[in-house]
């Protein structure tokens, strides 16, 4: 899977893509980003990181991002 199809994903199943930062500081929310040797996904909020997962390839982490998102977003 890509970002390209990650993000149509999101749409199909009426998740707001703004739940969602690549590779970028936030605040709060959902977070993909590359991390030297691996890909991570977390949680932001209130300036702590939560549930920080790494990943051999960007394509299963954001396969295991958008099956979080779909649990808890979707419809």
């Amino acid at each position: 899977m890509n970002r390209d199809e990650f993000l149509k994903l999101l749409d199909q199943h009426k998740i707001d893509r703004n739940l969602v930062s690549f590779d970028s500081f936030v605040a709060e929310g959902h977070c993909l980003r590359k991390n030297h040797f691996r890909w991570e996904t977390l949680l932001r909020e209130r300036d702590t990181e939560y549930n920080v997962i790494g990943f051999p390839s960007e394509s299963n982490a954001l396969e295991y991002l958008l099956s979080e998102l779909i649990k808890y977003y979707g419809s």
